[in-house]
């Protein structure tokens, strides 16, 4: 098994100002950056909810009745069910 050694060390207090100062001002930074892409993509998000809304295309009404049951029928003419038979009995 691999044994690992760890070096400790000590920091002066105006070290650990420093690194603190540093992540502060980067995570500052993030927050930022961040902000400002916020600020760009919400008014073009809600820009292109607005036209979706109104220039969307046609909307499906869905009737809310659970015992409706919704479907696509086709009429299927009776010599067309007698030519399917005549076709399967062929091969």
């Amino acid at each position: 098994m691999q044994q690992f050694q760890f070096r400790v060390f000590q920091l002066s207090s105006w070290q650990m100002t420093l690194a603190i100062g540093l992540i502060a001002a980067l995570l500052l930074g993030l927050m930022i950056l961040a902000l400002g892409i916020f600020l760009l993509v919400l008014p073009v998000a809600i820009i292109g909810g607005v036209v979706a809304y109104f220039f969307g295309g046609k909307r499906v009404r869905r009737n809310d009745d659970p015992n409706t049951i919704e479907a696509e029928y086709r009429v299927i003419e009776q010599n067309q069910i007698d030519r399917s038979k005549d076709e399967r009995s062929s091969r």
